[in-house]
C-alpha cells in the first residue's frame, strides 16, 4: 500500500504541475507577426489572445511577450477524461463541464468518445478587450455621457446611419440628463455602467466599488426601466480580482481594442485614422459622448468612421452582440447562486478531488495485482 500511496502522491504533484505549466505558455512576438498569425499557429482565436493579454490595440511590437491561451477545441484521444483535460489546459473541471453541456451524467474517471470535439474554456476570466472575431463586426462605444451637447448629435448621426452603439454612462451625468439617457435607450442602443463619477477603480476597496457600481446601475434602471450588466472601468484600469468580483455580480467588464483618444482634442482625421488602424473583426472602438471643454471632434469624425468601415465590409453591432458568441463558447460567466469559486480555494480543492477520483481506477487495479 505504501507504493500505492507514493504513486498517488507523485501523480497528484505531477498533475498539479501540468496544470501550472498549462497556464504559463508564452510567446515572443517576431517581426511580421500579427494576432491572426499567432492565433492560427496555436489553433486558438484572436479574441482569446487579445483578452488574455489585455491588449488595448490589435497592433503588436517585436519582442512583446504574449501568454498563449488554450486552443478553442480539443479532439478527444484514447484515455482522455474531463479531469485530465482540465489539468492539461489549466481550468477547473466544473468550468470544463459547463463548456461542454453535451456530455451528460458525467462521473469522475469517465472516458470520453475518441474523436469527439470538446470546447476548451479560457484559463482565466478577464475583461473583454475584443469580441467574436469570426464575423466582420465592430462595436462603437461612447463613454462619459450623457450630456445635452454632444450626445444628442451623436445619436442623430447613429440614427441617420442606422447604427446601434453602446454608451457607458457616468451615474451623475445620467442623473443630470435623464431625458438624453431615455433617448439612448428608446432608440435601441445599449447602456453600460461607467461608475458614478469616473472613479479610479483599482484604488477603491471592494465595498466602495460595489456601492459605486450599484448606485450607477440603480440610476440607469430608474431612468430607463432597464438593468445593465455591462461595466467599463474609467481609463480601462481594473485589477483581476475586481473583474472576478463584478463577474460574480453578473457584470461583464468591457475594455476596448481601438482607442481614438478623442478626449485629447485630436482633429477628426486622426480619430478616423485611429479606428481604421486597429479595425479588425471583433474590435471594440472607444470614443466619448461628453467633453467638458476645448476642442472635441468626435461628432465630425463619426460619419467618416461609419462610412469607411462599411465600405470595407464591416457591420456595426452592440457590445453584447459582439461578445455573446464568446460567452456561449466559453461558459465563463458566473451564475449567481451556483456556489462555485473558479479562482479561489474551492476550485483548488475541487481540482485535487477530481485528480484523486481520476486515479482511483488505476489504484484499484494495482491493489488487485498485489
Amino acid at each position: 500500500m505504501k507504493k500505492i500511496g507514493s504513486l498517488l502522491a507523485i501523480c497528484l504533484v505531477s498533475q498539479l504541475t501540468v496544470s501550472h505549466l498549462a497556464s504559463a505558455a508564452s510567446y515572443t512576438v517576431q517581426p511580421g507577426d500579427t494576432v491572426k498569425k499567432i492565433s492560427n499557429k496555436y489553433h486558438t482565436s484572436q479574441d482569446r489572445i487579445v483578452n488574455l493579454n489585455k491588449l488595448f490595440s490589435t497592433g503588436l511590437a517585436d519582442g512583446q511577450r504574449l501568454e498563449i491561451p488554450n486552443p478553442n477545441k480539443h479532439s478527444v484521444k484514447a484515455g482522455d477524461t474531463i479531469s485530465k483535460l482540465s489539468s492539461k489546459y489549466g481550468v477547473s473541471t466544473s468550468k470544463m463541464k459547463r463548456a461542454n453541456p453535451q456530455i451528460k451524467d458525467y462521473h469522475p474517471g469517465q472516458k470520453l468518445n475518441v474523436g469527439q470535439n470538446l470546447n476548451v474554456p479560457m484559463k482565466q476570466t478577464t475583461g473583454y478587450y475584443m469580441g467574436n472575431t469570426s464575423k466582420k463586426q465592430i462595436a462603437l462605444t461612447f463613454d462619459d455621457g450623457p450630456d445635452n451637447r454632444y450626445t444628442p448629435q451623436i445619436l442623430k448621426i447613429l440614427k441617420e446611419k442606422g447604427v446601434k452603439a453602446t454608451f457607458f454612462v457616468i451615474g451623475e451625468q445620467a442623473k443630470q440628463h435623464p431625458e438624453v439617457l431615455k433617448q439612448i435607450h428608446r432608440e435601441g442602443h445599449v447602456i453600460g455602467n461607467h461608475t458614478w463619477d469616473h472613479q479610479n477603480v483599482p484604488q477603491l476597496t471592494d465595498q466602495e466599488l460595489e456601492n459605486d457600481v450599484q448606485a450607477t446601475s440603480e440610476e440607469i434602471e430608474k431612468v430607463t426601466g432597464a438593468k445593465t450588466h455591462l461595466f467599463r472601468p474609467p481609463m480601462g484600469e481594473i485589477n483581476d480580482h475586481q473583474v472576478s468580483m463584478l463577474n460574480k455580480q453578473g457584470y461583464r467588464s468591457i475594455i476596448w481594442t481601438a482607442d481614438t483618444k478623442d478626449w485629447e482634442g485630436r482633429p477628426s482625421e486622426q480619430i478616423v485614422s485611429a479606428v481604421n488602424k486597429d479595425a479588425a473583426p471583433g474590435v471594440i472602438a472607444l470614443q466619448h459622448s461628453y467633453h467638458a471643454s476645448g476642442k472635441f471632434e468626435t461628432v465630425k469624425a463619426l460619419p467618416e468612421i461609419i462610412d469607411q468601415l462599411r465600405a470595407k465590409g464591416y457591420k456595426f453591432v452592440t457590445v453584447p452582440t459582439l461578445i455573446d458568441d464568446i460567452d456561449e463558447n466559453e461558459a465563463t460567466l458566473y451564475t449567481p447562486g451556483n456556489g462555485e469559486d473558479e479562482t479561489g480555494w474551492r476550485a483548488t480543492v475541487q481540482k485535487i478531488r477530481d485528480i484523486i477520483n481520476d486515479f482511483k481506477e488505476t489504484i484499484n487495479r494495482l491493489v488487485k495485482k498485489e
